[in-house]
């Protein structure tokens, strides 16, 4: 069977993916910030870092940029990246401002660890504030099986929930989701591949799945025709298909990739697996472990 796509169902175009005709000067201790900014984007489009990264990291350093002017690289001090976060603070909440710390310790560190322009990193002081978000309202077990009802007339959405409720991978991990990912050899014991590339190599897992997902994956491949990426399609367009699946099960709370992913935490500590499977299952970095016991205890205590 064929069935049309509209554009809200087009293919993803990733960011920063064009190919450059042009050459790029590497940094030098008398450079600016903004002089740095082409080789410091092509460094992290190397494939050590996501898809969103280069772009994302690459504007937080043009505002430094803008911050610095034309003072060179080898004179800027601790002191004046604290004045620049300092200045940001009185606009930004905090949540945006640890994203700018992150990029500019990111870029420092490239600077003296991995280019050797300058022997002292100004910016290794400079810590990002903690900030502690508000537990997500997660579904109920009730809402839950309504969700998958609700999504059970269209394989595509009903493969795409069971995924995220049965594995916790992130958005961006199922849009890299190829159908040579998953290994159906046994039937019973249905697997997905997660792999990485780069520095994001330890987040390789296998994930078993549970069974009643072959058939829908399988019917999934044959309506829409899919052959290589598993979903050929935009975050937004996976954030609508979740909404849309919220609305037609009458859930007022949110429905997203990301409270999915909580889920399958609480979920799976109500089923008696110990919380830090489960964040080995979400791929996370050990350094991370600390923050997410603490968020994900405080969830699952009131779960229980």
């Amino acid at each position: 069977m064929t069935t049309e796509q509209g554009a809200l169902f087009d293919k993803r175009t990733y960011r920063g993916s064009k190919q450059q005709s042009f050459s790029v000067t590497p940094p030098t201790a008398d450079m600016t910030v903004a002089q740095t900014i082409p080789a410091y984007h092509a460094y992290l489009s190397s494939g050590a870092y996501s898809q969103y990264t280069p772009d994302d990291f690459a504007a937080d350093i043009k505002r430094l940029a803008q911050y610095t002017a034309a003072k060179p690289l080898n004179e800027l001090t601790t002191g004046d990246l604290q004045q620049w976060i300092s200045e940001l603070k009185q606009t930004m909440p905090p949540k945006t401002l640890n994203r700018k710390v992150s990029a500019m310790g990111n870029f420092f560190r490239w600077l003296t660890n991995t280019e050797h322009v300058l022997a002292k990193n100004p910016a290794k002081a400079i810590r990002a504030q903690r900030v502690t978000a508000p537990l997500p309202d997660i579904l109920f077990e009730s809402e839950t099986n309504k969700l998958l009802a609700a999504a059970s007339n269209d394989p595509r959405t009903y493969l795409l929930i069971l995924l995220l409720l049965e594995t916790g991978m992130k958005k961006a991990e199922l849009l890299e989701l190829d159908t040579a990912n998953f290994d159906f050899s046994d039937k019973y014991q249905p697997v997905v591949l997660m792999k990485h590339s780069g520095k994001l190599v330890f987040k390789d897992r296998r994930l078993k799945l549970p069974v009643q997902i072959v058939p829908v994956y399988e019917d999934y491949v044959k309506q829409y025709g899919v052959t290589g990426t598993l979903f050929p399609y935009t975050a937004r367009t996976i954030e609508q298909l979740l909404n849309e699946a919220r609305l037609r099960a009458g859930i007022t709370k949110p429905v997203t990739a990301s409270a999915l992913r909580d889920l399958f935490v609480v979920r799976g500590v109500k089923r008696g697996e110990k919380l830090e499977t489960l964040l080995e299952k979400l791929g996370l970095a050990r350094t991370s472990f600390d923050d997410a016991k603490k968020k994900y205890g405080r969830l699952t205590r009131e779960a229980l």
